[in-house]
């Protein structure tokens, strides 16, 4: 991989080419990419399958319950390694669980603190190893903000462009002080531009100082990254968590500088994006959900009322979180348009989830805000402005935590300004106007209140800003994710005839890969996959089933009822389970794979893994939704 940034690690081996890879490992998990260093890692043992420090990489990389098994193997073979190498394998068994016991306080501390103290040791005992010191500069991140900053310009002496200074600089002062992480915000997208979290992690400092123009450069080409990388690897969104979280604030940013309709079109591909039964589209951080709380937000800030209230915009699901949102944001839209009536109907429905513990803080804000609107309304004007000055407290103690995009849809310190202004009380305005911008630097909303209250505020950056265009970051990948075409499928019949996916098109096709005859969890898959024949006939989709079977072993499944209606081909060397990514090259194995490609021939959606998909009224939701 290219343009990752430079991370050395040397380690006792045999194979060069081993060391290279271990290299690449190591740089790519010091800026969190842990799918590709993992992968790294693996390659790292499949050349030497005895080496310790291959076994120790995975273990940083698992991040899961898989890291303990890791971990045990680099421990049973460190006796072949240096004393150096030794350290750091003892240092990963004292933290090993640490993640899993964190409710069991003085174990976890206690493992926590041995673990840097082993990193303390090697850091005295080989202080040219630069490696050690980063490691114990991220234990300590945000705990010892003065320290870590000590220990990592003592590395930036040494290796003045390692990405790990840059990017542990960033999340140390991300909540305290931003100003301090500028110069590496600047640097880490340079010395690594190939990975989309280098270029993100900037955009928090540069949001957070509200320099939103340069914020926005950085999640829009950290977006773009992982749309280039999705695309190349034939990954989809809901198995891309960096895509949507990036998008998601980018959206953020955009209303930020009064570009509403970007961001509405970067909400939009949030929701349109495609999901998957596993990857739960109702979890708070999927695509699919940060989509309908970017596209909830930037309306009720734009005030698009008419909008909100079209059923067409925004597909609300039977969740807790979207009854919230959904019954808040239809009563600000009957505010907006004046039907306090409906107003008034919509507050009941979000009184229902008033129990709920599951949106209790939230609930509490939405619900205050709300009456003081109602007040407002009713011409109740000091009870509406106590009542609006007590939610914009609660909504300001929410957000000023949190470095992410605000889950509250509006400032309400923004609104209390509006209040004031409207009740003719501009100081009082001015007051709240200037409280919103201690939230958010440079707020968009509140230079324009300030402005209006007779006070405009000049925009304050610590440094000088480029300007968003976006036309000079297409160097770094599409503005969006969308389907791409299939790689070339060339697979043998049971008549020997060479099957090719260009010949179906206009049809829909799943095209199933599974382990052969042999395999009785598949012959399930598509024993379920032949008793929905009608289905795919109605959605005009043929089913291809892919294996290592001669094409004799093929024409005796077909010869079974319970098959017939599926086209059996043969795959020679398995080529085509390649270029589809349903086999695995570490361990020289098949996959399973259920992939859907459309009548035009792109990749709409698959799952690639251990079992086979079973799901069948899944596949059929999925057709349905490109026809």
């Amino acid at each position: 991989m290219k343009e990752i940034g430079v991370a050395n690690f040397p380690i006792t081996h045999k194979n060069p080419e081993t060391q290279r890879w271990f290299n690449q490992g190591n740089a790519l998990l010091h800026s969190f990419w842990d799918y590709e260093a993992e992968r790294s890692f693996r390659w790292c043992l499949k050349l030497e399958p005895e080496n310790a420090m291959c076994y120790w990489g995975l273990a940083r990389a698992a991040g899961d319950e898989r890291s303990e098994a890791f971990i045990k193997e680099a421990a049973k073979r460190k006796a072949g390694v240096t004393d150096r190498e030794r350290l750091y394998i003892e240092a990963l068994e004292a933290r090993e669980r640490t993640d899993r016991l964190r409710d069991r306080g003085d174990e976890y501390r206690d493992r926590a603190r041995d673990y840097k103290k082993i990193l303390e040791t090697i850091c005295v005992k080989y202080p040219e190893d630069q490696e050690a010191k980063l490691l114990l500069a991220l234990a300590n991140m945000g705990d010892s903000r003065y320290g870590t900053e000590m220990v990592l310009r003592e590395v930036q002496g040494k290796q003045p462009d390692h990405p790990g200074v840059h990017h542990y600089r960033i999340h140390n002062w991300n909540y305290h002080e931003p100003e301090q992480a500028l110069k590496s915000a600047k640097r880490y997208g340079e010395v690594a531009p190939n990975i989309g979290h280098a270029l993100h992690m900037p955009g928090h400092i540069y949001a957070t100082v509200g320099m939103w123009k340069e914020a926005a450069i950085s999640m829009d080409a950290a977006t773009r990254t992982e749309v280039r990388h999705m695309h190349e690897r034939q990954v989809y969104p809901f198995n891309y968590w960096n895509w949507g979280h990036n998008r998601a604030y980018l959206s953020y940013i955009q209303e930020e500088l009064g570009l509403p309709e970007l961001a509405i079109a970067g909400a939009r591909d949030l929701i349109d994006a495609p999901q998957d039964p596993k990857s739960n589209d109702k979890s708070p951080y999927s695509p699919h959900s940060q989509g309908i709380r970017s596209m909830a937000r930037v309306l009720v800030k734009y005030e698009r009322w008419k909008e909100l209230l079209d059923t067409r915009t925004i597909p609300w699901r039977d969740s807790k979180e979207d009854k919230l949102l959904k019954a808040y944001v239809e009563a600000r839209a009957h505010f907006g348009l004046g039907d306090l009536d409906a107003a008034e109907k919509a507050m009941s429905e979000l009184d229902k989830l008033k129990e709920d513990k599951s949106v209790e803080r939230i609930y509490k804000i939405m619900s205050v805000e709300l009456k003081a609107r109602l007040a407002l309304a009713k011409g109740d004007t000091l009870l509406g402005l106590g009542l609006m000055t007590e939610a914009a407290e609660k909504q300001f103690e929410l957000q000023k935590s949190d470095n992410d995009p605000p889950h509250y849809p509006q400032v309400l310190f923004n609104a209390l300004g509006d209040a004031y202004l409207k009740a003719g009380s501009k100081d009082l305005a001015v007051a709240a106007f200037e409280k919103a911008l201690k939230l958010t630097r440079n707020d968009h909303f509140a230079l324009i209140g300030l402005e209006r209250a007779g006070k405009p505020t000049q925009i304050k950056t610590p440094e000088p800003e480029r300007s968003y265009n976006t036309d000079s970051l297409e160097k770094y990948g599409p503005k969006q994710w969308s389907p791409i075409a299939a790689p070339s499928l060339e697979a043998t019949d049971v008549d020997g005839n060479t099957v090719k996916l260009t010949e179906l098109s206009g049809k829909n096709v799943i095209l199933v890969f599974y382990l052969g005859k042999e395999c009785p969890h598949c012959l399930k898959q598509l024993k379920d996959l032949k008793a929905k024949s009608s289905e795919w006939k109605r959605l005009n989709t043929v089913v291809l089933a892919v294996s290592g079977n001669s094409a004799e072993q093929n024409r005796s499944l077909l010869g079974d009822e319970a098959y017939q209606g599926i086209r059996f081909l043969s795959d020679k060397d398995h080529a085509n389970a390649k270029r589809f990514l349903s086999y695995d090259d570490f361990e020289g194995m098949e996959l399973h794979a259920t992939i859907v490609i459309d009548k035009e021939g792109k990749l709409r959606w698959s799952r690639v893994g251990g079992e086979p998909f079973e799901d069948m009224g899944f596949l059929a939701k999925a057709i349905e939704a490109v026809r």
